[in-house]
């Protein structure tokens, strides 16, 4: 009975008592739907789904292009040639070491035909001094010295330079210096073998500055690229390096290897230089030195 009451007592207008349902608006999705509109929330719904097909296909579209691989990008000659050299590369040790052992002919050579180094500056500056005082245990050639000095700076200075412009630590720049370093030993080499043979004078002063200027370019190119412990000239280091090593005795030390190669690459060149001269015109050791130089021009390239 109490139940047939309430029932009786309900009207329409009680309705208005119940709160209409409405649809928050999600910021992502920006609906405005009127739920007495049938044909508003259909539209509204249509245009969530398409929005939805929208979005998984750039997704999927990103995602494909992502996971593709990208195609590396050709290698070009000028990108080769312009490639940074690594000084820690087997390879380019041992063009050093050839360089090195070139060194050794070419000093032994020059000192046996003109009293004069030209590459071992230090040797030459204690030579001036004697020279200039006129000591018996040199040879009076204060020229020769004083050629050897000013061109192999000049030299320096002129590659040293250029290859800072151009990228001294570069493939390109290796074979440059070392194209222009090998001519300059072959000319002297020419030289020597076509003119007049004699220790002083101006075909002496021509052929020292050519062999100069090759060996200060040569040296200026190592000091740019830094090969560790093979500098192609200066021995007294890496013999205090090898005399002070702690570890000179370990089994895997490449260090102490690099430096004891290194000497004796150019102790070997100076026995080959000193062979020349002593049995003939140190002229073939030139020419052996000289193709030594050309073959590690030729390996820079490749």
């Amino acid at each position: 009975m109490a139940d047939s009451r309430r029932d009786s007592e309900w009207s329409p207008s009680d309705l208005t008592a119940v709160p209409t349902p409405t649809l928050s608006r999600s910021p992502t999705l920006a609906l405005d739907i009127d739920i007495n509109n049938p044909a508003d929330l259909e539209a509204q719904l249509l245009r969530l789904k398409e929005r939805r097909d929208s979005a998984n296909t750039t997704s999927s579209t990103s995602s494909s292009s992502s996971d593709t691989p990208s195609k590396p990008k050709p290698k070009t000659l000028s990108t080769y040639l312009t490639t940074t050299l690594s000084p820690s590369s087997k390879y380019l040790q041992t063009q050093f070491l050839f360089l090195s052992f070139a060194t050794g002919i070419i000093d032994a050579c020059t000192f046996s035909l003109y009293s004069v180094f030209v590459t071992k500056q230090t040797g030459n500056t204690i030579f001036l001094a004697l020279s200039a005082l006129k000591h018996t245990s040199v040879s009076q050639n204060e020229a020769n010295v004083a050629i050897s000095i000013s061109t192999f700076f000049i030299s320096a200075v002129l590659f040293g330079h250029l290859g800072a412009a151009v990228g001294k630590q570069t493939r390109l720049w290796m074979f440059t210096s070392n194209c222009i370093s090998t001519a300059l030993v072959f000319a002297a080499t020419a030289s020597r073998y076509w003119c007049k043979q004699e220790a002083t004078g101006s075909i002496a002063l021509i052929i020292i500055a050519l062999l100069s200027i090759a060996m200060g370019a040569q040296v200026t190119l190592a000091f740019a690229i830094k090969v560790p412990d093979i500098n192609t000239t200066m021995v007294t280091g890496a013999i205090i390096q090898i005399a002070t090593d702690a570890n000179i005795f370990n089994r895997d030390n490449s260090a102490r290897s690099r430096r004891s190669v290194f000497f004796l690459a150019m102790l070997g060149g100076a026995f080959v230089g000193a062979g020349c001269a002593s049995r003939g015109d140190a002229v073939v050791g030139l020419l052996v030195a000289a193709c030594l130089k050309l073959v590690v021009t030729l390996m820079g390239v490749v």
